[in-house]
């Protein structure tokens, strides 16, 4: 039991008190001054009664108050982590966007070199020296291209060092693609489309695993 409530039960206990004094007193001087005072203990019990009452229900209504500002903060806070994962995985998912496309690219120029054709004798050999500048300058441009990705590759750490060393292989490849054509015997020719070969394989398959990396990372 609380001290407060103690003093109530005192303070009744006195009111009635005096009201008994007032009802024994004899003579209407004494009478009049019993239940005066009486009536004074009365007034204040009652204001007494009703200030711990309303001073209950205060506390109840600050305490309701506090629970649902608190909830309104936990929600506040849910809806807040939600935006910004829904913005950190926006932007993931733009930054992934640009490096598939690199990767698709590479993958597709890797390709195309692990399966060129060179003894094809229909086609002329300006031709294929053309197409091989081409795919040089191809390559060079990708290479730019990727170079201008920095932050995107910062959210991809892990497939940004394998597209930087599947790049490399793809110039690699580009190089003894164009030094091809410019051997000066078969056993050169054998050797560069041996390292042509190799080198665009191994492009190929380090932009695969860049891929994965990426799609791991989502």
């Amino acid at each position: 039991m609380s001290v407060e409530v103690l003093l109530l039960i005192v303070l009744v206990g006195i009111t009635l008190l005096g009201y008994m004094i007032a009802i024994n007193s004899r003579g209407p001087t004494k009478l009049s001054i019993s239940y005066l005072l009486a009536t004074c203990f009365l007034i204040g019990t009652v204001w007494s009664i009703v200030q711990y009452v309303s001073s209950g229900q205060n506390k109840e209504q600050q305490q309701e108050f506090l629970r649902l500002e608190r909830e309104k903060r936990e929600v506040e806070e849910r809806v807040r982590s939600k935006e910004l994962s829904l913005m950190k995985s926006k932007k993931l998912m733009e930054a992934a966007n640009k490096i598939n496309s690199v990767i698709n690219q590479g993958t597709g120029y890797a390709s195309n070199m692990m399966n060129i054709e060179f003894k094809d004798f229909s086609v002329e050999l300006d031709v294929l020296m053309g197409r091989a500048n081409v795919m040089k300058t191809k390559v060079t441009t990708l290479i730019e291209d990727y170079s201008k990705l920095n932050k995107e590759s910062e959210l991809f750490p892990e497939s940004a060092a394998t597209i930087t060393d599947a790049l490399n292989e793809l110039s690699e490849a580009a190089k003894y693609y164009n030094l091809y054509f410019r051997s000066e015997d078969t056993a050169q020719e054998e050797l560069r489309e041996r390292l042509l070969r190799q080198k665009s394989r191994k492009a190929y398959d380090l932009f695969k695993k860049a891929s994965s990396q990426v799609a791991s990372t989502l």
